[in-house]
């Protein structure tokens, strides 16, 4: 449990450092608020709008209510009131200043308080419930008496009626919620008449009110906004990351040694920066293919031709044994040994050459790498009895991979070779071959590994500086302390290793063991053998 945990740690950190995520996630935010924005202010504008169409007519209604009540006294009030509720299926009442109804109507619950508020405080009033609101609106008649109209209505207002076409003037339906919200913030504003509006500080409550009156029509249009902002940016950021991806892909492989990728196709019409990235990838690409090919090519021909006066030299010098005394022979016996290390050198200047070119397709089978690591240490410990040193096989599993034999125990000879060179007097060279895993797929989420044959070598000798490890097997490098001509190395050896090892899909790298020597370890995928 702990190592999923661990692994699903790794795999957020990647993803949260992920530039397509960052994109996506930041871009779908910032359209998600917006669209946000957007549906709150069309439904705040609509509510606003209607608060200010039944602020006015409720105004129209007072004036009209408070004539029929001056003219006509309680019982035109009455009729005039029940036409009203018949007509637009509005229930209105009229209070005087001791918040008394005139009409003799049934006031709804609740209905006094708002009254007592809006006499009070000089404020349209409103108060919501499911289904319905009650507003209560002080107007002041010619006469200069003062009256609030209270008026309940649905909202939204929809005319909403009992089976006879008619609701009972002052009764709610059954069930209706009194879960009240009431929202007075501030002076009402003055309406060209001079009647009190809506208050300004409504905003707020309209939005909530949207929400109670309508809350599937708003959650529908932000779950759209949503979603809609979501597959947007999932394209926008997968066009502005594309070409990057592959600009990573490209440069792993260009760094791995396939120096024939390229971006251009990848890229295709775009003319935007990132495709000017890759174009001058791909020029970057080309010239460097093209002056490695050229290099190649050089120390190919170069090595073929000196095969030819290296023979005409070993003829020489055969020629002058016989005829030279006893005299010639100590610089005659190093002449030979400089031509035998020249004809090395050539030899692996030709093998690499092969390597890079991919001019040769060696035969893979199956190998025994206990029998292999065997026959190089038993040559190795000869050659290192001559410093009085040894090789010795400290732990061995029974391994076979699938590979060209000629190749592995090239591989492995030189690497054992170098660490005989280079341990101090009276140690031993260990080697060791077990299993481990093998990651084959570093991709963010994937992590695939694969099971794998482990050799490693080390030696007792003085290391080499950390800084310096990673280009051991770069062609012709050697540490000047301690790697230099006198030794006999010539730089070779270990890069003909990493380039055999990786035609094998393997991998091979360097390390100083912690109380001294280097340890190199070659992984060989032994899956399909």
């Amino acid at each position: 449990m702990r190592c999923r945990a661990k692994t699903s740690t790794l795999w957020t950190n990647q993803i949260m450092r992920n530039l397509y995520f960052k994109i996506f996630i930041w871009f779908w935010l910032a359209m998600t608020l917006v669209g946000t924005a957007f549906v709150i202010s069309t439904v705040t504008l609509q509510d606003s709008s209607g608060e200010v169409a039944v602020a006015s007519g409720l105004t129209l209604t007072a004036e009209s209510v408070i004539e029929a009540y001056e003219d006509r006294g309680r019982e035109g009030l009455a009729n005039y009131l029940g036409r009203i509720e018949q007509r637009y299926r509005l229930n209105a009442f009229l209070f005087d200043d001791n918040a008394q109804e005139l009409s003799g109507r049934v006031v709804p619950d609740g209905g006094v308080e708002l009254v007592e508020r809006a006499g009070s405080n000089d404020e349209l009033v409103i108060e919501t419930f499911e289904g319905g609101r009650l507003i209560a609106l002080q107007v002041v008649s010619p006469e200069g008496n003062t009256y609030v109209v209270l008026t309940e209505m649905e909202w939204p207002y929809r005319g909403r009626s009992d089976a006879d076409g008619r609701r009972e003037a002052g009764r709610l339906e059954d069930g209706d919620a009194r879960g009240r919200i009431n929202f007075r913030g501030g002076r009402g504003a003055r309406l060209p008449d001079g009647t009190i509006g809506p208050p300004a500080s409504l905003a707020a409550w309209r939005v909530w009110s949207s929400l109670v009156d309508q809350p599937g029509e708003l959650v529908l249009r932000l779950l759209a906004v949503f979603f809609t902002a979501g597959i947007l940016c999932f394209g926008l950021a997968r066009y502005l990351t594309a070409p990057v991806l592959r600009l990573r892909d490209a440069t792993h492989q260009f760094a791995s040694g396939n120096l024939g990728v390229r971006v251009g196709p990848a890229v295709g019409k775009r003319r935007d920066e990132l495709a000017e990235l890759g174009r001058d990838f791909d020029v970057m690409a080309e010239r460097i293919e093209s002056l490695l090919t050229t290099q190649r090519q050089l120390m190919s021909d170069v090595s073929h031709e000196l095969r030819s006066p290296l023979a005409r030299l070993n003829v020489a010098l055969a020629l002058a044994r016989q005829r030279a005394g006893e005299e010639a022979t100590g610089p005659l016996d190093r002449i030979e040994v400089e031509a035998e290390q020249l004809n090395v050198l050539i030899g692996r200047v030709l093998a690499l050459s092969s390597f890079e070119s991919g001019a040769s397709e060696p035969e893979f089978a199956s190998v025994n790498l206990n029998r292999l690591i065997d026959d190089v240490t038993v040559d190795a410990d000869f050659e290192a009895k001559a410093k009085e040193a040894g090789v010795k096989v400290k732990t061995s599993e029974s391994c076979s991979v699938r590979g060209n034999e000629l190749l592995l125990r090239s591989a492995i000879e030189n690497v054992v070779r170098n660490a005989v060179l280079y341990t101090d007097s009276g140690t031993d060279v260990e080697i060791g071959l077990t299993f481990a895993d093998m990651v084959v797929d570093d991709s963010p989420g994937v992590g695939t590994t694969s099971r794998c044959a482990v050799i490693s070598v080390r030696d007792h000798g003085p290391g080499v500086s950390d800084d310096q490890l990673a280009r051991l097997f770069e062609p012709f490098y050697r540490i000047a302390d301690s790697r230099d001509r006198e030794s006999g190395g010539t730089g070779l050896g270990l890069s003909i290793t990493e380039r055999a090892v990786r035609l094998h899909g393997g991998t091979v790298d360097a390390r100083n063991a912690t109380d001294g020597g280097l340890i190199v370890e070659i992984r060989l995928p032994i899956d399909g053998v």
